[in-house]
Parts: structure tokens; C-alpha cells; sequence
């Protein structure tokens, strides 16, 4: 386990007073949680049960961070994966929004050799699938499972919630993913840079259920939602405005607008 070298990765991160504090503040962060490894990692029981970060949380920012897997907390690691095995394949166990590996630890941790066998064993298993993919990046959607798979990085977010949305390119994956699994018809928009909007149309359910349960459930993130009465359905607007460093909207904000949509439209 050799996290120190890793300090810059999270100084970098960090962005909360200048460069050389938080140089200084991470490497002292790194240092501390790399002897809690080597105390949790000790006692194997516990760090199987009741790990000392919860949720295996600091695992889970190394491996954001991008630190390679020999350099990881070997036993928490190996953990980690077996968890992250059984709630897909077998859907056993819980807090698992977030989570972050390695492509190929996810792959090994669930002996499939290859994104092909992935989509296509997983698809056996699961009721539902959607996929989009371009360039370096494939989302696929899973029943209630939701992978971001981000080959420039090598790294695989499972149940994104709290990934920013940070180009038009990946919003418009997602609302055609999310298009897709729900069985609504949507599109995003780019209006200008930093505008951008999700229009999704609704066939068949009265405006006030629209915005009743939009109400209930979207996110204030979003600049504006508008709901209005047309040929075709509802249509709902979602505006989205960024203030040229980032955007305010996750990917978690994104998915509920289409949950709720979804729920309204089962129930009419």
C-alpha cells in the first residue's frame, strides 16, 4: 500500500485554501488514513463487517482518484469487490450509490472478460437494459442499476448520484439513456454555453399530475422547470444554467425527473 506519492492527485482535488496548503493538508490527510488502512486492515473481521472509513469511503476517493490497485489497501480492495459482486449479481446489500473501480476490477470481480460479456450475461439476469455510448464513455442502465463507464480514465462509477454532469455531449447520453429506460420521449438542448435544457413530453397525464409530482421530487438545481399543455402531451422543461466553471446539475437530478415522469405516466 503506497499512498503517499498519491498526496498531489488529492491536493489538487481539493481546491479550499491555495496550492501549497492544500498540498501540506493532503499529504497530512493521506498519512493518517494510511495508518487507520493498516489498523483496520490488521483486524480482517472487522474490516469485513464494520471498516473503519464507512462505506469504504476513503477506498472509494483513492480509487477517483486514480490510484492503481497494487497501490490500494490490498484486503479492503479485495472486500470492496466482493461487495460490489453480490449486490449485482445476486442484488444482496446496500449504500452502493457512488461507487467507483477500476474497469477491470469490476470485470474480474465479476468474472466477465470483457464489456461485451458484461452487457450481454448482465442482460440475461436483469428484466431491463438501455445503452448509449460515444467516444470514451458508455452508460448502461440496469433495471434500477446505473453504470458510467469512462474509458480515458479506466474507471467505472456505479449508481452515479452525485457525479456533476459537466458537458452538454454527456447530459444529452443520459437523458437519451434515461429516454430509453423509461419509456418517455426527451431531448436536451444547448441554447448557448452554459444554458443547455431537458425537454421531456408527457402523452396522456393531466399538467397538475405533472407538477405535482415534479414538485415533490426534482431537485433545485435546476434554473427553471416550466410545465405546459400541448398537442402531443405535457411538456416539461428543465433549464440548466452553469456559471462557466460548473454546473450545478448531477447526474441523481437528472435520473429523478424521469423516475418521476415514469411513475406518473404507470399511474394514470
Amino acid at each position: 500500500m503506497e499512498l503517499k506519492k498519491h498526496s498531489k492527485e488529492l491536493s489538487e482535488r481539493l481546491n479550499l485554501l491555495n496550492p501549497s496548503a492544500d498540498a501540506e493538508l493532503a499529504r497530512e490527510l493521506i498519512e493518517l488514513h494510511e495508518e487507520k488502512c493498516r489498523v483496520c486492515q490488521d483486524d480482517r473481521l472487522g474490516c469485513t463487517l464494520r471498516p473503519a472509513c464507512k462505506n469504504r469511503n476513503f477506498l472509494n476517493v483513492l480509487i477517483d482518484l486514480g490510484v492503481d490497485p497494487q497501490d490500494l489497501p490490498s484486503f479492503c480492495y479485495s472486500q470492496y469487490l466482493e461487495q460490489i459482486r453480490r449486490f449485482v449479481l445476486e442484488d444482496k446489500g446496500t449504500n452502493m450509490d457512488d461507487r467507483h473501480m477500476p474497469i477491470h476490477g469490476l470485470l474480474s470481480a465479476l468474472r466477465m472478460s470483457s464489456i461485451r460479456q458484461f452487457t450481454s450475461r448482465l442482460r440475461k439476469i436483469r428484466k431491463k437494459m438501455s445503452v448509449v455510448r460515444k467516444h470514451d464513455l458508455l452508460l448502461v442502465a440496469l433495471d434500477d442499476l446505473l453504470f458510467h463507464f469512462d474509458f480515458g480514465r479506466g474507471i467505472v462509477t456505479m449508481n452515479p448520484v452525485h457525479k456533476s454532469i459537466e458537458s452538454f455531449e454527456t447530459l444529452s447520453m443520459y437523458v437519451e439513456l434515461f429516454s430509453q429506460h423509461y419509456g418517455v420521449t426527451a431531448d436536451a438542448k444547448d441554447f448557448t454555453q452554459d444554458w443547455w435544457g431537458v425537454l421531456v413530453i408527457v402523452p396522456g397525464v393531466k399538467t397538475g399530475a405533472i407538477r405535482r409530482v415534479l414538485k415533490e421530487s426534482v431537485s433545485q438545481s435546476f434554473e427553471s422547470v416550466s410545465v405546459s399543455s400541448t398537442d402531443e402531451g405535457v411538456e416539461v422543461l428543465l433549464e440548466i444554467v452553469g456559471d462557466g466553471t460548473r454546473v450545478p446539475v448531477e447526474v441523481g437530478d437528472i435520473r429523478q425527473v424521469f423516475v418521476a415522469v415514469s411513475q406518473a405516466m404507470a399511474s394514470k
